[in-house]
């Protein structure tokens, strides 16, 4: 059985988070969203808490994410391993989202904000009540290229560690 009690306790299920592919993917992701705080703080010269949640934003987390995952599974089972593959795949798609989906509807919604101020600054009888959308939601190429290079050094790191503790 999938779910019971025991299967939490099982010994293949705790490696999965001693593993080196989940430990790359995680510090990158967190040490990227980490990353974009202290550049943001350090650019207006104050604490900006919301950067460790926020999407979009230099380095790209989720690039981070996907590239470690790659670059570790190919460091430990060879860039040619099937599971390097499908790594890449899923990863190339999270990549072209982040540029082109994502980056396209904070765009869209960078427009929706200005249609609603523009409307409610001419008509104050028929303000619209709208709740301002988040407009920042893609990458660049060049933040999602620096979560990419970001992503592949975290996991050179990691995979070489856990190669010499190993």
């Amino acid at each position: 059985m999938l779910f019971s009690a025991g299967a939490l306790h099982h010994p293949n299920f705790l490696e999965i988070v001693r593993h080196p592919w989940f430990i790359s993917a995680f510090v990158a992701s967190g040490s990227a969203q980490l990353l974009k705080f202290v550049l943001s703080s350090f650019r207006t010269r104050k604490p900006c808490w919301h950067e460790l949640l926020a999407a979009g934003g230099m380095p790209s987390g989720h690039s981070a994410l996907v590239s470690s995952l790659a670059f570790a599974v190919g460091f430990t089972d060879g860039f040619d391993a099937p599971y390097a593959m499908i790594a890449v795949g899923l990863g190339l798609i999270v990549l072209v989202d982040a540029v082109t989906l994502r980056r396209e509807a904070g765009e869209h919604a960078r427009l929706l904000n200005r249609l609603v101020k523009h409307i409610n600054n001419i008509n104050e009888e028929d303000r619209l009540e709208a709740a301002r959308l988040e407009e920042r939601l893609g990458h660049s190429i060049r933040e999602m290229l620096a979560g990419v290079v970001y992503g592949g050094l975290v996991a050179f790191v990691v995979c070489a560690i856990w190669d010499f503790w190993k």
